[in-house]
């Protein structure tokens, strides 16, 4: 049995191990983990199963904002975003898989989340917008896993394919910093937002 599991299971179960966007989605689901953690922690004390517990908890007031109030805010604060974080803990992560720049990629994602994300006008005679807790938690995860595998692809074919704008040598490096997404370690950046120094390109 074991030999038969070393020889035809643990291979494919290798290959699917190494695959670079299941590996992306671990990694960005375990960037939220902390807040899921912390979230669930507040939302089990808002709700705890205790008679007159949550009568308590909505009578009790600071400065006028009930303890139930408060505790619903932390955990819409920290649960209630772990869609947004998993937008960008993806795509940080399949972006490094490519040598490129993980937090510019992740920053992408995180705008096109935003931007897939509906909003929620509000009544008055100049309405104003916001985004509602409900799309950028659980609910919003299936867009997070989706848009972010895609839009860190799209950024690191730019990037590996030497397709962004390059700034003439007069630009001040700390401006032309921001141009670059390339990894400093794969030696063909002209420059990286996050390097302590500036680094030539390889062709100089």
């Amino acid at each position: 049995m074991n030999a038969f599991v070393n020889k035809h299971i643990m291979p494919v179960a290798a290959k699917i191990g190494s695959f670079k966007p299941l590996i992306a989605v671990r990694d960005g689901i375990a960037m939220a983990m902390p807040l899921i953690i912390v979230g669930s922690l507040f939302m089990i004390i808002n709700s705890f199963p205790v008679a007159g517990w949550s009568d308590w908890l909505s009578k009790t007031a600071v400065h006028g904002i009930s303890l139930a109030q408060i505790l619903a805010k932390i955990t819409n604060g920290s649960f209630g975003i772990m869609g947004l974080i998993a937008a960008f803990g993806i795509a940080w992560s399949y972006a490094n898989q490519y040598k490129t720049d993980g937090v510019s990629a992740g920053i992408v994602s995180a705008s096109v989340f935003f931007i897939l994300t509906p909003s929620i006008m509000s009544g008055d005679k100049v309405p104003v917008e916001g985004f509602p807790y409900t799309y950028l938690g659980s609910r919003g995860l299936f867009v997070a896993i989706i848009f972010g595998l895609l839009s860190a692809w799209i950024f690191q074919w730019f990037i590996n394919h030497n397709i962004q704008i390059k700034m003439p040598a007069t630009v001040p490096p700390a401006v032309a910093k921001s141009f670059s997404a390339y990894d400093c370690a794969n030696g063909k950046c002209d420059y990286h937002l996050f390097c302590n120094e500036p680094r030539l390109s390889s062709i100089m």
